[in-house]
């Protein structure tokens, strides 16, 4: 009786529980239910249209409305070199409600006018190739798009609302993407909807998209996903030499900097026909860096070591590594990511690249900065128009600050006896950045005094900012490192305008003017190995209607010191 009595009281308290729990998840349901929509800072609805002929690529955004009846956006007209780049909208359009839609070339502003007291508005914009040539390094920073493919940096692609906020929530809906198109981003790689939270407009701003048909491989290190994206067949590598390249750099760099804290990276490479000589051009960016090459046998394994090497840096030292202005500090987030570039290829043998190769590239950098004309320009002139519109000026912070970065280096180990260098820097700077400081003078001076107090031997004063260069048989002779003082410098010996398709300026007493290169020349075809004196310069030019035939060796003598590239200067240098 007691055995049933206790059967039948348990069964109750279990179906009275059992209505409890039921009562339980039908409140949850409802609650789950009633949870508002989130609402995005903005949306983008992505889709690639063929209309009349022209490749667009149409985003419609969807953003909250302000109460005032007006709305603002960055679209910038100028940036990254680029200029007119309004001229890639094909049209712009309010969609459902009456208003006016105005674009600002010189503030990069999209300004929406619209019916106050609005909830939410749609805007509608379409993209499309502005240049019918075949892609080459002048215009890979602009927006491609064409039937196969479509390559576009984040700034050309997507307009962002001018809110003071420190982050946006954006989401990203790709529409009629069917495999085997893919879809890879520099948040994402196939996914139809992506959705980035509490994200910098800065860094949103600083990507890649591309679409079509590319092929993306996939690569693991420690639990990180990694993933190449490329197109078509290439000449000179293999899809294998690319990703086994690329998995060997993120490893040693990471390792290098103690950070395998991201789960996903991407690099694209993108191929461009070149007929004569190579070119190569990177940028790195959020998550990611974009490459593009010249896809001939003129380009090589060890171009493109350089170029992953150096992009992948950028990780760190320019976007970690924030510079608070940007072209003037340039001779730190490109000079120093050069000499990082080559030191790390040398330490780790990167395609069997060691310390022979890395005194060929400070001798290099020695060679290539005598041979500016601006070489001793104090660095206050590397300024925006200066820096996008020179091509000596693009290549001075790089020298520049590479050598800086080789005779820090150096300083350092010798001071310190051994117990420092250059890398315990680096690693210092990067913690202050993730405090929260930008790169700037104050900044470099406040470490670099922890490892050389003496300002005087830091040199920055004269080295950076004057422009003074850096005594190398002094600094030679200091380190034990034999050395030599006359060598050949690169020097082209005339100017191109700026599309390459004229001479603006013969250096006098140079090869070029001495083989007959004149100002005014209309340039027909060029072939040039840009930094190499051993390989012959051809141009076919014109002149009052009549064609020319140039060819000579790009090259003057010079007494500078440069580094002996023996045995002895390679187990000095202790990579």
């Amino acid at each position: 009786m007691c055995d049933i009595t206790f059967f039948v009281s348990s069964l109750t308290q279990t179906k009275k529980m059992g209505q409890r729990i039921f009562t339980i998840i039908g409140v949850l349901c409802l609650l789950i239910n009633c949870q508002p929509e989130k609402i995005w800072d903005v949306e983008y609805e992505i889709t690639q249209v063929d209309q009349d002929s022209l490749q667009l690529l149409k985003v419609k955004m969807t953003l909250p409305a302000d109460s005032c009846g007006q709305t603002i956006l960055t679209y910038q007209d100028r940036t990254w070199g680029e200029e007119n780049l309004h001229n890639t909208v094909h049209y712009a359009n309010l969609l459902g409600v009456k208003g006016e839609v105005s674009m600002d070339k010189k503030t990069g502003q999209v300004i929406l006018q619209y019916p106050k007291n609005l909830e939410k508005i749609e805007f509608e914009y379409a993209l499309k190739q502005d240049f019918d040539h075949p892609i080459n390094t002048s215009v890979t920073y602009r927006p491609i798009i064409l039937p196969e493919y479509f390559h576009v940096f984040s700034h050309n692609l997507f307009m962002l609302p001018e809110v003071d906020v420190p982050t946006l929530d954006i989401r990203l809906l790709w529409k009629g993407f069917d495999a085997p198109q893919v879809v890879h981003n520099s948040f994402g790689s196939n996914s139809s909807i992506q959705e980035i939270v509490a994200i910098a407009p800065e860094e949103f701003h600083s990507a890649i998209f591309l679409g079509g048909d590319f092929n993306i491989q996939e690569i693991t290190i420690q639990d990180n996903k990694v993933f190449l994206a490329t197109r078509g067949d290439w000449v000179p590598f293999t899809p294998e030499e690319m990703k086994t390249l690329l998995e060997k750099t993120i490893t040693v760099q990471r390792d290098f900097w103690n950070d395998h804290s991201q789960p996903y990276f991407t690099v694209t490479m993108q191929p461009f026909e070149q007929e004569l000589g190579s070119s190569c051009q990177g940028t790195g960016l959020t998550n990611s860096f974009a490459t593009s090459f010249s896809n001939n046998n003129y380009i090589d394994m060890e171009q493109m070591v350089h170029l992953f090497n150096h992009e992948l840096l950028h990780n760190w030292i320019g976007h970690r590594i924030q510079n608070d202005n940007e072209e003037l500090e340039y001779w730190f987030s490109e000079g120093f990511t050069e000499y990082y570039t080559y030191k790390n290829v040398a330490k780790h043998k990167i395609n069997g690249l060691g310390a022979a190769f890395f005194i060929s590239s400070m001798n290099d950098m020695i060679k290539n900065l005598e041979a500016l004309s601006i070489k001793e320009v104090p660095n206050s002139e590397v300024n925006y128009n200066n820096f996008w519109t020179n091509p000596e000026y693009q290549k001075l912070p790089y020298f520049r600050g590479a050598l800086y970065a080789f005779y820090l280096d150096y300083t350092i180990q010798k001071t310190s006896q051994g117990k420092y260098s250059l890398d315990d820097f680096m690693l210092e700077l990067l913690a202050a950045a993730d405090e929260g400081n930008k790169f700037n003078r104050e900044l470099f001076l406040e470490h670099m005094t922890h490892y050389l107090p003496d300002a005087d031997q830091i040199g920055y004063t004269r080295f950076i900012e004057n422009g003074n260069p850096i005594p190398f048989q002094d600094f030679f002779e200091a380190q034990g490192l034999a050395y030599e003082n006359n060598t050949i410098l690169y020097e082209l010996g005339f100017a191109f305008n700026k599309d390459q398709t004229e001479v603006v300026r013969v250096v006098s007493g140079s090869a070029a003017e001495k083989a007959g290169v004149q100002r005014g020349d209309l340039v027909l075809s060029r072939s040039i190995w840009y930094g190499n004196p051993e390989k012959e310069v051809q141009l076919t030019l014109s002149r009052n209607g009549e064609e020319h035939q140039i060819l000579y060796y790009p090259r003057r003598e010079a007494e500078i010191a440069i580094l002996k590239n023996n045995q002895e200067n390679q187990q000095q240098l202790k990579l």
